[in-house]
């Protein structure tokens, strides 16, 4: 299990795809899309807490509660009319 860094921790890429459960190809896509800020220091890229962050706020969805289904009444099957009493 990770622990949550501060957010002015700068992480690896490494350390932002185990924090994402994803492959470090995705955070770099992220960061060349401006999705995620990325800081060079030096030749390395490190990814800010806050920015992780804020991914994460900005693409999470709230589950919402379905409707329950309205019961449908039930047609009768092929053998129906065996069973069917007739007036008269």
């Amino acid at each position: 299990m990770m622990v949550v860094p501060r957010d002015d921790e700068l992480l690896t890429v490494q350390q932002v795809a185990v924090w994402l459960k994803v492959e470090p190809r995705y955070v770099y896509r992220l960061a060349s899309a401006g999705t995620l800020v990325r800081v060079y220091v030096g030749r390395y890229v490190r990814i800010p807490a806050a920015s992780v962050r804020s991914y994460i706020k900005a693409n999470t969805v709230e589950a919402v509660n379905p409707p329950l289904p309205v019961p449908r009444p039930r047609r009768p099957g092929p053998r129906a009319h065996r069973y069917v009493r007739r007036a008269g």
